[in-house]
């Protein structure tokens, strides 16, 4: 019997059923107890034996610096950062790594983390750099020498990055939209205003641009980043936005589900009467009905790439480099075709 089979038959991911198995933390002890049984039950043999804690190669620190309107307290239940940090964990135990994580406030990044460090020191920091700007970054940057920024780029400093492409995923969401005959498309913005989203503006601009559309003339509307609800306080105001417009261009999906459901609240059909296209492709998306066509992003890819950065950056010191890693237009049923067969 291999893990697979053990989270499987516990109905948890790969990465808790490791964390129960190894007496680590980051499951309830329900969980634990569960795996446990269920690992004595099937005889369950791990397929290698464990490296000593004195034999593990690095110690990495993950930090997300948490406010109340991005990276809250319970970020992590989110599903985009659920999956990277299951990633981050798998990829960390198939190296035989120890990760520690740690919740710090935003606005006291800096001193919070060199007490952690100079506390309990690490041989490379990750740092969630979804909300956060090259103002928070520079010092932290500067600093401690084994740095990599999560999920936003740093165009104007010279630090180690890994995020996704999202100017590419919203030219191509765009040109896709209107490959597909749509030129009356809305565009709703995310908030907070974060890095990512002002990337995935510029991609939907640049695609109009080369289609010979102005971007100023097409309505924009404001939700909510992080929540998935129907709208109630601004209802009169997104019926107005949406009247006239083909198809709606969303910044993240936790934005296009809950356009979705106001839409269809609201009496409109998906994608009949109006289309709509999200970006990072959580699970939810293959869930709901219709299923949500999407920007699809390389989150495994980006846990790797980051493991691997922090691994070469521990044998000498080495040039700093941002890596985007590129998108793909995951087209499912919320978008119709206006052409004529």
């Amino acid at each position: 019997m291999k893990l697979e089979d053990i989270a499987h038959l516990a109905n948890v991911s790969k990465s808790a059923a490791s964390l129960a198995l190894n007496g680590k933390p980051g499951v309830s002890e329900k969980t634990r107890a569960r795996v446990l049984k269920i690992a004595k039950e099937n005889n369950y043999v791990p397929l290698r034996k464990h490296m000593k804690i004195d034999e593990t190669k690095l110690k990495i620190r993950f930090v997300a610096c948490t406010n109340e309107n991005v990276i809250t307290d319970d970020y992590d239940q989110l599903p985009f950062f659920k999956e990277l940090l299951s990633y981050i964990t798998t990829e960390v135990g198939n190296n035989h790594h120890i990760l520690t994580s740690n919740n710090l406030s935003k606005n006291n990044l800096f001193n919070e983390l060199v007490s952690l460090e100079n506390a309990n020191p690490s041989d490379g920091i990750l740092l969630l750099g979804t909300n956060l700007t090259s103002t928070h970054i520079a010092p932290v940057n500067k600093y401690f020498k084994n740095l990599v920024v999560l999920d936003t780029q740093c165009s104007n400093l010279d630090c180690n990055t890994v995020t996704m492409n999202s100017y590419q995923g919203g030219l191509y969401a765009t040109k896709f939209l209107l490959d597909m005959g749509h030129e009356n498309i809305g565009y709703i913005k995310g908030l907070p205003r974060i890095n990512n989203f002002y990337d995935r503006r510029r991609g939907f601009k640049d695609a109009l641009k080369f289609n010979h559309l102005s971007p100023n003339k097409l309505p924009k509307f404001y939700l909510p980043a992080m929540d998935i609800k129907v709208i109630s306080k601004n209802r009169e105001q997104f019926s107005l936005f949406v009247e006239g417009l083909t198809a709606i261009f969303c910044e993240n999906d936790y934005i296009a589900i809950s356009a979705i459901k106001t839409l269809k609240n609201l009496g409109y059909r998906i994608p009949e009467d109006i289309s709509v296209i999200g970006f990072d492709d959580i699970f939810e998306c293959r869930v709901m009905s219709p299923e949500l066509s999407t920007i699809h992003v390389p989150i495994k890819e980006i846990a790797k790439e980051a493991i691997s950065m922090i691994e070469n950056n521990t044998s000498g010191l080495k040039s700093k480099k941002q890596i985007f890693l590129n998108t793909r237009l995951v087209c499912r049923d919320s978008v119709k075709s206006l052409l004529s067969k």
